[in-house]
């Protein structure tokens, strides 16, 4: 190998030494979706247990969430995420723990459906007015890595109890 082919294999050398070790300006969004798909897949595995544990035969949305429609409701009263949903609910964890629950309808003092969770919106957008519907939901679907108060711990799978009462 001549000296100037030499020179210059060793200069792209160093170059991919160098890049190869300098920091990623996406490598915290990689490492995040890296972690969030490895907790679907933990998850997913759990939910599984609790299905067969309980005898359940539901079906998967593609974005993760286990469902059963057990009351579809009006199908020409179907909500949008600008709807503000009238609900009754309860949410449980893989314990069946009860983490909360509406004892009666809500509005969530007029909280449209798109600043509720997103298991909730892909969820409730699956039955119409006065339907019914029973949801499990990986928690990056629910509330992720972040707890709400005492009540729900971060990363908890949900296990919800939904009544479309109505919307508006």
């Amino acid at each position: 190998m001549n000296a100037h082919l030499r020179a210059a294999f060793y200069l792209l050398f160093s170059l991919v030494l160098i890049t190869g070790c300098s920091k990623n300006e996406y490598s915290d969004t990689y490492n995040d979706v890296t972690d969030g798909e490895r907790i679907m897949q933990e998850q997913n595995a759990a939910i599984q247990s609790y299905m067969m544990a309980n005898n359940l035969s539901l079906d998967r949305d593609f974005s993760g969430i286990y469902y059963k429609i057990e009351n579809p409701g009006d199908p020409s009263a179907l909500m949008t995420l600008n709807s503000i949903p009238t609900l009754n609910y309860t949410r449980r964890n893989l314990k069946d723990s009860l983490l909360d629950a509406s004892f009666g309808s809500t509005n969530f003092d007029g909280r449209a459906l798109k600043d509720h969770i997103m298991g909730w919106q892909i969820g409730l957008r699956k039955i119409g007015k006065g339907g019914k519907i029973f949801l499990i939901i990986p928690s990056p679907l629910g509330f992720g890595n972040v707890s709400v108060g005492n009540i729900i711990p971060a990363n908890t799978v949900l296990v919800c109890d939904v009544e479309l009462v109505d919307f508006k």
